[in-house]
């Protein structure tokens, strides 16, 4: 006993689950910590005239978990997330016809680049939203997740997996 193909067995090492992993930021870190410094691009954007398909293969491929929807005709940014799209399809919308004009929300949490990451993740919790957009005047500039505020607070990257065959 204690051997398998010949080999000794080795005792199981144990380490602790944080161990080599960053130990987090505390409430006093995020209340420091501005959004201008931790917000992610804009890189999921798109209209409201684009297609649900469209908006779903832009967070694909940014790996991001939601669009921002800007267009010159709106008074402000609107947002669709990943829960906005399972809400469409589950209510009989087609992905490669609907628009995303009629699933975007306008309820967008708004912060300015200054706002403390403590003070962004206290607006997301009471409104019940899970993004929040940075916009330095009348111009969007960035983004930040509570998705993103729980990885910084537990030390760990909040990163979506990647998805096959549609890149990086």
């Amino acid at each position: 006993m204690g051997r398998i193909s010949g080999r000794r067995a080795r005792p199981a090492r144990h380490r602790s689950p944080r161990a080599g992993r960053n130990p987090g930021m505390t409430l006093a870190d995020l209340a420091d910590k501005q959004a201008r410094d931790y917000m992610a691009p804009l890189t999921a954007v798109v209209g409201p005239m684009h297609r649900l398909v469209d908006a779903a293969r832009a967070m694909v491929v940014e790996r991001a978990g939601s669009v921002i929807v800007l267009d010159p005709s709106m008074p402000g940014p609107a947002l669709l997330s990943e829960r906005d799209l399972a809400i469409a399809v589950a209510s009989g919308a087609d992905p490669s016809v609907d628009l995303v004009e009629r699933w975007m929300r306008h309820d967008v949490a708004v912060i300015g680049p200054d706002t403390s990451l403590e003070a962004a993740g206290r607006t997301m919790l009471r409104q019940g939203l899970r993004h929040c957009l940075v916009m330095d005047g009348h111009e969007a500039v960035g983004l930040i997740s509570l998705r993103y505020i729980i990885g910084l607070v537990l030390g760990e990257s909040a990163q979506l997996p990647e998805a096959p065959g549609f890149g990086g």
